[in-house]
């Protein structure tokens, strides 16, 4: 029987490919938090033996379904086209999860939740997934089988939740030791082009607004305290802030948790951080 070992809120911003020196330049001297808060991630998967990773992609965007990558390997080279200079001819090699992937499809079809297992290896891939495995490697591999989820922009807040129920349901008919890892920002509204630059510090302080940065820390603290259901009920409050994916890579993950009665406390694995105008923080859950 398979289970759920550990949790995580992970950044993917795409300053984190690039060298140090861009980094620090960026940062107007200082390094992100968020690269040594991956080997932190890290130590945390090696901790709990997990051998599949759940990625919950905020930037691969459906619409009609969930869908989930589910052929047994991907392998290519990835340039962004939002940002070719940061993340350009990438390689990336990795195994796929098409058990737990054909088992998500009965657990859906069971509680008639609209879902696709997508085994068409040329399938587009994004960076959430692809720089948060990037930083997980370990002999410069991807050890762990991973299943890549997208992000439904029609599903509403209770949608997200079933999925994630689902998505559970499925890992108990299989053999895996899951980690789920929503990679996304928190509230996402970037500065104007005019003056993005001027607030590229990772000081929190170039957070888009104080009620944004207020409302990300808000929810920080009550991950901290296990209190997702508080987390859950903010969500039509927290959506004003634009939550990157909706919010819908948290509320996947702690769907797949138990939901409401989910009590995970939350470890801060970096600072809380500005990327442009947007929150962003890892967090891990011990389940």
């Amino acid at each position: 029987m398979g289970k759920i070992v550990g949790a995580a809120v992970v950044c993917h911003q795409p300053a984190i490919m690039a060298p140090r020196e861009f980094r620090e330049r960026l940062g107007q001297g200082a390094d992100t938090s968020m690269i040594a808060g991956f080997t932190l991630v890290r130590e945390a998967i090696d901790t709990v033996q997990a051998d599949t990773l759940v990625i919950f992609d905020t930037h691969w965007m459906t619409t009609v379904e969930h869908i989930y990558a589910g052929a047994d390997r991907y392998t290519g080279i990835y340039t962004s086209d939002e940002l070719p200079l940061l993340i350009t001819d990438h390689e990336y090699d990795y195994a796929g999860a098409p058990a737990l992937a054909r088992a998500i499809e009965g657990t859906a079809k069971e509680r008639n939740i609209p879902a696709l297992n997508c085994t068409n290896t040329r399938v587009a891939q994004h960076y959430p997934t692809l720089n948060v495995l990037h930083y997980l490697k370990k002999g410069g591999k991807v050890e762990e089988r991973v299943l890549s989820v997208g992000s439904c922009q029609t599903a509403q807040k209770h949608n997200f939740l079933d999925f994630g129920a689902a998505l559970s349901a499925a890992i108990d008919r299989t053999d895996g030791r899951v980690v789920l890892l929503a990679s996304g920002g928190m509230s996402h509204t970037f500065w104007p082009l005019d003056t993005i630059f001027d607030h590229s510090a990772y000081t929190t302080d170039n957070v888009r607004s104080p009620e944004a940065r207020a409302m990300d820390e808000r929810i920080i603290d009550l991950w901290q305290d296990g209190d997702h259901a508080s987390v859950i009920d903010l969500h039509t409050e927290y959506l004003p802030f634009n939550p990157e994916g909706q919010f819908g890579h948290y509320l996947m993950m702690v769907g797949a948790l138990g939901g409401r009665a989910c009590k995970a406390r939350g470890r801060k694995m970096s600072n809380y951080e500005n990327a442009v105008g947007t929150g962003q923080v890892h967090m891990w859950f011990d389940v």
